[in-house]
């Protein structure tokens, strides 16, 4: 008990001093390097998002959002600990036999079951590491397997594909040499070693006591960057109980060099080694350990030879697992540990965003505030991995990519990424209607006192509502009068009002229209909102009076309704007057005549125009002569034929067509331009696109397609006096091609021999190829450079998947490096 105790506090000792006087060392929940990116909050639910393939979106109330990614990464140089831990069980190979069938993976070098048919033997062969696996600091590029739960990395003495594993031990790790009751056999055997569990069992004289899936296995799983080397005892029995089976894994970790041990089932048998079992790892030598190239601790500068780091342990066991500490009579089942590496670790973070279009991706700076997004890079922060941040503010759905990129101990490069796609939920649309309407767009209905109307409004689908107002005022007599209504739930995307029969308006003057405004307002839980309006005019059964008059002397001479002709005088009776008319919506009406007679009168002409007009005296009036207009007078006829003086009153309101564009050019990186109308004395305008679609508003937005070569965009502005003026402007698209195949054939003499880009506008290129392991194979500048599939030393590569990585620059954004990165493949 002493012992080990003695073990745990110089771990942490050492942990706090190497971690810069933290009491405690930083934990992963991982043991394979990986960088994962979240939104760092959700702006909105995001039910409908998630739908269209969404992880997350901008809205109107949050134009952008911080993505936050969480890289860990193993050490790149060993310092000399351990952290040892007790993890969840959570092996792997839960069949603890990698599912091996012996008809179909005999052949297998990633899946064997071992050949042990001897007590107390090692497995007929080494087992090569098909990765940089590194152990204590030294990478390791083979493994041994021993049936009594052991796997070095050593090379036992007197080993010729089998011989005697040592299966017992009375003194707890560290075993440096020379230690009286070291474990029975040669105890050089047990250095180099993970134990898991070390302890005494038996397979039997040639197998005896194993059948069907019993045994000793080995097998590799998963993919770069984190492949598994996995190392089970399928149900093997303790010596001398054969009904005693054990079941336990051994996990060996790609890129982290992290080591698990998941224990299944360890029944103890109290009569071989006093029920002594161990958990842990250990050292080549049993002291400090030596290192190979790598980081001098003291100089901090690589150095090729060797060095010891001072009071480093020798060997780690599981808390309780040192064979000293074992218990005995006490059965485990379902505990895991896990041996991770301290060090110090050095990577670099790069944020992109991608387009599916085709389009280069976009490396987003430093502090880079702009639709593009920026990153924010942040350091260690203690007993958490690193964090580093993007705020993005896209205008269009678009793709994030964050790519870490680091080296192991041995140099070897590690890529990794994570992708989040960001939406944008920016639309507001809506339509308000009227079932029945006579306007064309279904904003106006004429109906009669006593008949039904309804307001629909819709919204498409995709959006989702969070609240619906809608008012309803009520125009009469010239005034206007809000009527009280609700804030209704929001349902789908349709919704109705009943607006009549409501004993609101059963009172109707009997000579007036009486109009009904309708306006639905829309907030989306996106935060955007919108309105529509709608109109309801109700014509009554009224009584009205047609005011006119003649000259003294005249007869006035009356047709307000087809088939009716009347002649009256100053004399004639009013009560006879009068006729029974329908209005424009067919509601009959009774129209009477007041007929006054006139001798001489004074009138003004009020005039209001756009532009300069000719008067009955025949001048003609601009903008700078009103002033005169309005003290010309003229004696003519009026309407009634009677001499009377009219008096000009002219005012003019000009108008000139005017817009504002956001770009002078398009290029393939930016499609989308925002159009302002700047007009002078107008009130409404009508956007012409080159795609024939049109828009109202004061400012219009316009998407060019990537097919065309330019974009005529006219705008037409409207005044209230009815004058039109119009403009228009052209805006080009710059384009450029650039094009990379996906496969060469260097061997095929009719062509396609070469990899290499197709292009246009392109002024300078560099072409990078890495092989899988991340090495650096060929390099060439120039416009023209190709790779013929040699290395740069002339050597013919192998066949494969290679890694490319092309920088160049065109001929219209000549200060902007443009990257492309990829796969090609080489086939020989």
């Amino acid at each position: 008990m002493k012992a080990n105790i003695k073990i745990i506090s110089i771990f942490i000792v050492m942990t706090a001093t190497l971690a810069g006087g933290k009491t405690t060392a930083q934990r992963v929940t991982s043991p394979c390097p990986e960088v994962l990116i979240n939104e760092k909050y959700d702006h909105v639910p995001l039910r409908q998002y998630r739908a269209m393939g969404w992880d997350t979106a901008v809205t109107c109330e949050n134009r952008r959002i911080m993505l936050s990614a969480e890289p860990y990464i193993p050490v790149q140089y060993f310092t000399g600990n351990y952290i040892v831990e007790s993890i969840p069980y959570n092996p792997p190979d839960t069949t603890f036999y990698l599912n091996y069938n012996p008809s179909t993976d005999a052949n297998n070098p990633l899946k064997k079951k071992l050949n042990i048919t001897n007590d107390d033997d090692w497995a007929p062969n080494y087992v090569n590491i098909a990765y940089p696996f590194y152990f204590f600091g030294i990478r390791k590029t083979k493994f041994l397997l021993g049936d009594n739960g052991i796997l070095t990395f050593a090379s036992p003495a007197g080993y010729n594909g089998g011989g005697e594993c040592p299966y017992t031990s009375t003194t707890p790790l560290p075993w440096p040499s020379a230690v009286p009751n070291s474990p029975s056999c040669d105890p050089s055997l047990m250095r180099d070693a993970i134990y898991g569990v070390y302890e005494d069992t038996y397979t039997g004289s040639n197998g005896a006591y194993m059948s069907g899936n019993q045994g000793i296995y080995y097998g590799v799983i998963d993919n770069y960057p984190c492949r598994k080397i996995i190392c089970s005892w399928n149900q093997i029995p303790v010596f001398s109980d054969a009904s005693n089976r054990q079941s336990y894994q051994i996990v060996c970790y790609e890129g982290s060099n992290i080591i698990e041990v998941h224990v299944k089932r360890r029944g103890c048998c109290p009569s071989t080694n006093g029920g002594k079992g161990l958990i842990g790892i250990q050292n080549a030598t049993g002291q400090s350990q030596v290192h190979g190239d790598g980081v001098d601790p003291v100089t901090n500068m690589w150095v090729s030879n060797k060095y010891v780091v001072d009071g480093s342990p020798a060997a780690f066991a599981a808390p309780g697992w040192n064979p000293l500490m074992a218990t005995s009579g006490t059965d485990v089942n379902n505990v895991a540990f896990r041996f991770t590496p301290e060090g110090i670790t050095m990577k670099s973070y790069f944020w992109y965003r991608i387009f599916d279009d085709g389009r280069d991706s976009v490396v987003l700076g430093q502090d880079q505030n702009d639709t593009n997004g920026y990153f924010v890079p942040m350091t260690d922060n203690g007993d958490h991995p690193t964090l580093t941040q993007a705020w993005v503010r896209p205008t269009v759905p678009s793709r994030y990519v964050m790519e870490l990129r680091f080296q192991n101990a041995s140099g070897d490069w590690y890529f990794l990424k994570d992708t989040i796609f960001v939406g944008v939920d920016t639309a507001a649309d809506l339509n308000l209607s009227l079932p029945g309407a006579q306007a064309a767009n279904g904003k106006r209905r004429d109906i009669c006192q006593g008949e039904n109307a309804t307001a629909n409004l819709s919204y498409p689908g995709t959006q989702e509502a969070q609240s619906i107002r809608w008012t309803v005022k009520r125009i009469i007599n010239g005034q206007s009068v809000i009527l009280p209504t609700s804030m209704y739930g929001v349902g789908g995307g349709n919704q109705s009002l009943t607006l009549l029969p409501d004993p609101r308006f059963d009172t109707l003057p009997t000579n007036k229209i009486d109009t009904i405004v309708i306006q639905a307002s829309v907030t989306f839980v996106s935060g955007c909102s919108n309105f529509d309006t709608a109109m309801v005019r109700i014509f009554p059964n009224f009584d009205t009076t047609v005011i006119d008059g003649i000259c003294q002397g005249q007869t006035y001479h009356w047709n307000p309704a087809e088939g009716v002709n009347l002649n009256f005088t100053e004399n004639t009776d009013p009560e006879i007057a009068k006729v029974t008319l329908q209005s424009l919506p067919g509601c009959d009406s009774v129209v009477h005549l007041a007929l006054t007679v006139f001798d001489v009168s004074l009138t003004i002409d009020d005039t209001l125009d756009c532009k300069p007009i000719v008067w009955k005296n025949g001048r003609t009036y601009y903008e700078t002569n009103t002033a005169t207009a309005n003290t010309d007078t003229i004696v003519l006829q009026n309407r009634y034929g009677c001499d009377s003086i009219v008096r000009l009153n002219f005012t003019i309101h000009p108008l000139t067509a005017r817009l504002q564009s956001s770009l002078d050019h398009f290029t393939l990186d930016q499609l989308d331009v925002e159009l302002t109308d700047i007009s002078t004395g107008g009130d409404s305008r009508r956007w012409v696109f080159p795609t024939a679609s049109e828009q109202t508003g004061a400012t219009a937005y316009y998407t060019i397609p990537a097919n065309l070569d330019e974009a005529d965009i006219k705008l037409i502005a409207h005044s209230p006096y009815g004058c039109v003026d119009s403009t228009h402007i052209v805006i080009p698209l710059q384009k450029e091609t650039f094009w990379i195949p996906n496969a060469f054939t260097p061997d095929n003499p009719t062509g396609n021999n070469l990899f290499s880009t197709i292009s246009t506008q392109t002024v300078n290129q560099e072409m990078y190829i890495y092989n899988r392991m991340g090495a650096l194979v060929f390099h060439c500048e120039g416009v023209d450079c190709a790779w013929d599939g040699r290395d740069n030393n002339g050597n013919p590569c192998p066949q494969g998947s290679y890694v490319y990585v092309i920088r160049y620059t065109n001929a219209f954004e000549p200060n902007l490096t443009r990257v492309r990165k990829g796969a090609v493949t080489l086939i020989r």
